[in-house]
């Protein structure tokens, strides 16, 4: 549509005008090669075994960047060869950085100089119409109260429902849900409700953490969240030739859906549709809970810095990736947030907070990044949420308690052996 070609339009100007001042005050040109996955993973490769040059900086997805980091091509941004990237600093995701180094070896970092990162977090976006009809509170007071819990998510779930056909289920194109949701939610609310599997201990290595009674707790709030009385999953609900994305649309964009779970992305993609919502964090389990948690997808992109750069182009490089850290909070983070701050044209100031809080809270678990720890256990511990699963909490817990460990054990001594050779 006109208006996803103008926000597309407007990101490409703030990263020009970011471009243009680190060349105007260091006299260095950013160029971007782009290119597919298959072949961005062989140049990488093929650089880090035989330096041409061509490219002295990586923006790839999280776990490819995970995996490039267990192979040993990334420089450790925690080393002495990194002179001026400090994640400490407000411009980077430092609870990112933090959550994802192992053995205080940091591969890859993400900030203000990415928007993909961003794109890539879950919110639950909830739609504003509905809300009024069914009477249901100030949403934006009960995330400020902390009192947007999972219990109040099923509550107003059940007030919106309503199966307009009366055939006894309810059809994303011609009925009411509580929720309309895609296959990575379900690792959301275990994210939302505190949950990790892998986490790390006060050496800043890999541990098995996983609390079963809590899993267990949140667990069977999921069976009442996603009953098929109350939600509709996106999946389930493709026709022959259809989307995902493109059901969402519907289902949330033609007001047949209270609450949608996605990733941040969804809401340029709801432009073209003449609904009016507002975002939040995912609920909390419960009020005795810190605070909100947000999950953000291993589709968003990290910098890192290939083994291939050497001598004053590593130091060059270093300051330039910190450069366009630093130079993208009002350039290119501001035109993000006034895109997504936009419903129906005119400017949602009240999910600004919500935005800030779901960005500065997304946990790590580090079993979801580093795919080769443990074979997809949060992937499985997050079926456990569905009222169709066919395995429990405990299971999961049993199967993966020991596997979690061997794994993580060889990532930190594959790690150490590429840092010493």
């Amino acid at each position: 549509t006109e208006k996803l070609s103008t926000d597309s339009d407007n990101i490409s100007s703030a990263v020009y005008e970011r471009n243009v001042t680190i060349k105007d005050k260091y006299g260095v040109t950013i160029n971007e090669l782009k290119q597919e996955t298959t072949q961005h993973v062989n140049s990488v490769n093929k650089e880090v075994s035989a330096p041409t040059g061509d490219f002295q900086a990586i923006i790839t997805n999280t776990a490819q960047s995970c995996g490039f980091a267990t192979q040993g091509s990334l420089y450790n941004l925690n080393g002495e060869h990194n002179e001026f990237i400090n994640t400490e600093k407000p411009w980077w995701d430092t609870v990112m950085a933090n959550g994802l180094s192992i053995n205080n070896y940091l591969y890859f970092a993400t900030g203000d100089l990415l928007t993909s990162d961003n794109d890539a977090t879950f919110v639950i976006l909830f739609n504003k119409k509905l809300t009024t009809e069914c009477r249901i509170p100030d949403l934006y007071a009960a995330v400020e109260n902390n009192e947007w819990t999972m219990e109040k998510f099923y509550e107003y779930e059940q007030l919106a429902k309503q199966d307009k056909d009366g055939d006894g289920k309810l059809t994303y194109d011609t009925d009411v849900c509580g929720f309309a949701y895609t296959g990575d939610v379900p690792y959301c609310f275990l994210f939302g409700g505190g949950i990790t599997i892998c986490g790390k201990d006060a050496d800043d290595l890999p541990v098995y953490n996983l609390n079963v009674d809590r899993a267990q707790s949140v667990s069977e709030m999921g069976h009442l969240i996603f009953a098929k009385e109350n939600a509709i999953d996106m999946n389930a609900a493709v026709l022959a030739g259809d989307t995902i994305m493109h059901v969402g649309q519907i289902t949330f964009g033609e007001n047949h859906a209270l609450f949608f779970g996605e990733v941040m992305q969804s809401v340029t993609r709801m432009r073209g549709y003449d609904v009016d919502f507002g975002i939040l964090p995912f609920p909390m389990y419960d009020q005795n809970q810190s605070g909100y948690i947000s999950m953000m997808h291993t589709t968003a992109s990290q910098v890192s810095i290939p083994k291939s750069v050497t001598g004053d182009e590593l130091t060059m490089t270093t300051a330039m990736i910190e450069a366009m850290a630093y130079y993208s909070v009002d350039t290119l983070t501001t035109q993000y947030y006034e895109i997504n701050l936009k419903t129906k044209g005119a400017k949602d100031e009240k999910s600004g907070p919500m935005i800030d809080k779901i960005l500065a809270n997304r946990a790590c678990d580090l079993s979801y990044y580093f795919t080769s720890i443990g074979n997809n256990p949060f992937g499985e511990l997050s079926q456990t949420l569905l009222p169709t699963a066919n395995k429990s909490v405990a299971s999961v817990s049993k199967r993966f308690s020991t596997q979690i460990k061997r794994t993580a054990n060889k990532i930190v001594e594959a790690m150490e052996k590429n840092e010493n050779r």
